[in-house]
């Protein structure tokens, strides 16, 4: 809106005469001044005529439209709300029969539009049916307000954000804030949450408390043990919910385990008594969630799996400690335990529990579980995690086992089970589709990898009807892969290329060198026994004929002499804990040289895997697990080096397989070849002379056969693919 107040005393009185003439006008629907605005009120015109102009001049064109993102529907909406509307409310104030400082009240109401308007334009992206409604319920509230009206009828029957958005307009009328506050909390409760500070003395708070509480229970049982002022908003809060958790803040002996029986306590289905006996000690409580798990709780499922886990990893830590130990003492703390507690040991610790630790446990588990079978049993614990389970049987050679445990026409149904419907449940389907890519890479009975491949197509075939793209990506991969298990004269080349996935089957020279053209190995070792035997294998194939052998307190470093410039760093295998502390000052040395490894390399048992994993980084390119069990580890390691190659064990590590392995990748980095893991797994398997050791080979996995992670390697790409 555009004035020039030149206020001459002839112009003033003739428009004096002509507002005599409008007094009986409707100022509401007025759109021009009636008389003029008086000097001392200009400036707060001048100010929104101002923000008008910014907003005018956003796309450079001073045309007369607000055209903010390039859409003409958009700059239709913004052009009349802010420029339209706006020039219609200034004059609307200015007939209104109020008096200066109402008007300037108003006028500032509107200005405070404007600004917030040209923020979201400068700084973000403004929506036009926002602004569109703000504008609109600015008028109706300014009317409202003048008439003397209650809001709170209004904004219950209309309200949007704009609402929230005009609430300066009327901040000082109490029951209408704690009213929008109220529709704010129970439309918009995420986004609510934080500015909890602006409601928290008002009843929207205790609303917000009701809606935590299906959420994040025990973020109540926080505030309810804390001193802090939620603590007494969420002790005033009627909602039996909110009530019930505060209770067990009160009355629960330790009340951090207690909040897991939270739904069972609201519904009276358990006393207070009788969860203070289930959490009374580590064992009970353990024996006590698995039997929660099994009622399918919704509201404390994340504590449920936490404190489930947790409490499985004490079982399974134990028996990991005891490696060394014999089986009646090793396996004594499980002794107690049904074959669902055992099972669930299994399942809920599978990127810790080793195998021996596994196996021994399965073996139990299977004995306490006669005379059920296997499908029922599985049937019994809602099939909970039995992804899990048949993956883990599969890679630890178990399958077959445990299968004859079931009705041969069962057989095939349970292992259908496995592959159907995995894209159903879209918070574990990437979970459950590589443990199945992983149990493919592990079954060896080909009738059933046959069968398998069947009704992996049948999903293919739905998904691909039902247009879910995501499921279609999810069993065309498990379909490809499958495939090329079957059919394993078919080359990496091709399952490469199907898969749409970096070379699988060989890593190119050119990405193992560092600028200068060499080849940077680290290997950890540790010092325990095993660790010291690995260490003077290992030391004893570079001859100091070929390598330059430098030593000091905490590591060593072998240089090539011959052929390309090939690097190993080693931290000695020191007696424990200072192994760690060699390797901590092995990979700060390195990291202030500025030397980055392309190949990590484990030796050690897999109870120290978590250590080595810590120091994994982008830039290595082949990672070798010299430890039991490694396998299990893969999307662990892909979270750290997508693009690795992974050597691993499904079960024993050992250095007799570990050390030709290593031995052939160097020669040919010393040859300055690729390393290509067809060539170099014909290779190294010509080496194994003994049954004994060829069973061990075999449970290497070299990384064009590791399938789980050329599931998530290929599940990536071809999400970004299809924008996904």
């Amino acid at each position: 809106m555009k004035y020039c107040f030149l206020l001459l005393a002839s112009t003033l009185f003739g428009l004096h005469a002509t507002a005599q003439k409008d007094q009986k006008k409707d100022p509401w629907t007025s759109t021009e001044i009636w008389t003029p605005v008086p000097i001392n009120r200009q400036l707060w015109h001048d100010k929104i005529d101002k923000l008008q102009k910014t907003a005018d001049d956003f796309d450079h064109k001073q045309d007369g439209r607000v055209d903010v993102n390039g859409r003409r529907l958009d700059t239709d909406y913004f052009t009349d709300a802010i420029l339209r509307k706006t020039d219609q409310y200034q004059s609307v104030i200015e007939n209104l029969p109020l008096d200066h400082y109402g008007k300037i009240k108003n006028l500032q109401l509107l200005e405070t539009n404007l600004k917030a308007f040209v923020y979201d334009l400068q700084n973000g992206k403004p929506e036009a049916k926002y602004y569109t409604d703000l504008m609109e319920s600015f008028f109706v509230i300014l009317k409202k307000q003048y008439n003397n009206e209650n809001l709170v009828d209004f904004i219950n029957g209309n309200f949007s954000r704009a609402i929230y958005g005009n609430m300066h307009m009327f901040k000082e009328d109490r029951v209408a804030v704690s009213t929008v506050y109220l529709n704010m909390v129970q439309r918009y409760p995420e986004e609510m949450q934080s500015r909890f500070n602006e409601y928290a003395d008002m009843e929207a708070a205790e609303l917000m408390m009701a809606y935590l509480a299906t959420k994040q229970p025990n973020l109540i049982l926080t505030y309810a043990t804390s001193t802090a002022r939620e603590r007494y908003i969420v002790r005033r809060c009627k909602d039996p919910l909110v009530k019930t958790i505060v209770n067990i803040a009160d009355k629960a002996t330790t009340p951090l385990r207690a909040i897991v029986y939270v739904e069972d306590l609201k519904n009276n289905a358990m006393s207070m008594a009788e969860v203070n006996a289930a959490t009374q000690d580590n064992a009970s409580y353990y024996r006590s969630l698995i039997q929660q798990r099994l009622k399918q709780q919704s509201l404390t499922k994340k504590i449920l799996d936490r404190e489930s886990k947790q409490m499985a990893l004490e079982y399974v830590r134990t028996m990991n400690e005891l490696h060394d130990a014999q089986d009646p003492v090793r396996f004594k703390c499980v002794e107690p335990l049904t074959a669902s507690e055992m099972y669930f040991l299994m399942v809920l610790c599978s990127d810790e529990i080793y195998t021996s630790t596994f196996v021994g446990t399965f073996n139990r588990m299977l004995a306490k579980m006669a005379p059920v079978k296997g499908d029922q049993f599985l049937t019994d614990l809602n099939m909970d995690k039995f992804r899990t389970f048949i993956r883990m049987c599969a890679g630890y050679n178990k399958l077959d086992e445990y299968l004859k445990t079931i009705d041969e026409p069962n057989r095939n149904t349970l292992m259908a089970t496995f592959v159907h419907d995995i894209d159903k449940n879209k918070d574990t389907d990437i979970e459950d589709a590589v443990d199945v890519a992983d149990a493919f890479g592990s079954i060896d009975d080909p009738v059933l990898l046959e069968y398998l491949l069947n009704e992996v197509k049948k999903d293919y075939e739905r998904t691909y009807t039902d247009n879910n793209k995501r499921g279609l990506i999810i069993y065309f991969l498990l379909h490809t892969l499958c495939t090329s298990i079957i059919n394993p004269e078919e080359t990496s080349d091709d399952l490469q290329a199907q898969l749409k996935i970096p070379p699988i089957s060989f890593v190119p020279y050119k990405n193992l060198t560092d600028t200068g053209g060499k080849v940077i190995q680290q290997i950890f070792f540790y010092g325990d026994e095993d660790g010291k035997s690995s260490f003077n294998s290992f030391l004893s194939n570079y001859k100091a004929t070929d390598w330059k052998i430098e030593k000091n307190e905490n590591w060593m470093k072998l240089t090539s002499i011959l052929g390309s410039p090939v690097e190993l760093y080693a931290n000695l295998p020191l007696d424990e804990p200072k192994d760690e502390e060699a390797q901590k000052l092995l990979v700060k040395y390195l990291e202030d040289q500025k030397i980055h490894p392309s190949i990590i390399i484990h030796r050690g048992h897999s109870y120290h895997l978590p250590t080595t994993l810590k120091y994994l980084k982008p830039e290595n390119k082949i990672i070798i697990l010299g430890s039991c069990g490694g396998y299990h580890n893969l999307s662990t390691i892909l979270g750290y080096s997508e693009d690795a190659h992974i050597i691993s064990s499904k079960q024993t590590g050992t250095m007799l397989v570990t050390d030709p392995i290593l031995k052939s990748v160097n020669t040919r980095l010393l040859a300055g070849k690729d390393i290509n893991w067809i060539d170099l797994w014909t290779e190294v398997g010509g080496l194994m002379k003994t049954p004994a050791l060829i069973d061990k080979f075999n449970d290497y996995v070299p990384p064009h056969k590791n399938m789980g992670a050329l599931f998530l390697k290929a599940f990536k790409i071809q999400m970004a693919e299809n924008t996904l």
